[in-house]
C-alpha cells in the first residue's frame, strides 16, 4: 500500500514538474509577443508621425501656392459709373 502511495506522489511530483515548466514557457512566450507588440506599436506611431508631417508640409506648400480669389463678398463698396448708349429712338 505505501509503495502505491509513493508511485502516486511521484506521478503528482512529475505532472507538477511539467506544469511548472509549461507556465515558465508560455511566461516567457507572454513576454516575447508583449515586446513585439511594443515594437509594433512603435512602428505604427512613428509611421503616423511621419504621414501626419508630410500631410501638413503638403497642405502647408498648396496653401503658400495658392491664389486668393475674389469673389467680392467681404470686399469694400466700390462705385461704378454704368455707361449708357445712345439708343436709335431718341
Amino acid at each position: 500500500m505505501s509503495n502505491q502511495i509513493n508511485q502516486k506522489d511521484a506521478d503528482q511530483d512529475q505532472q507538477i514538474a511539467l506544469l511548472v515548466h509549461r507556465i515558465e514557457d508560455s511566461e516567457k512566450l507572454s513576454e516575447e509577443l508583449r515586446d513585439r507588440v511594443r515594437k509594433l506599436e512603435r512602428w505604427v506611431w512613428g509611421a503616423g508621425a511621419v504621414i501626419s508631417a508630410a500631410i501638413t508640409i503638403i497642405g502647408l506648400a498648396m496653401a503658400a501656392d495658392a491664389k486668393e480669389v475674389n469673389y467680392g463678398g467681404y470686399d469694400t463698396a466700390k462705385q461704378e459709373e454704368l455707361l449708357q448708349f445712345q439708343s436709335s429712338r431718341d
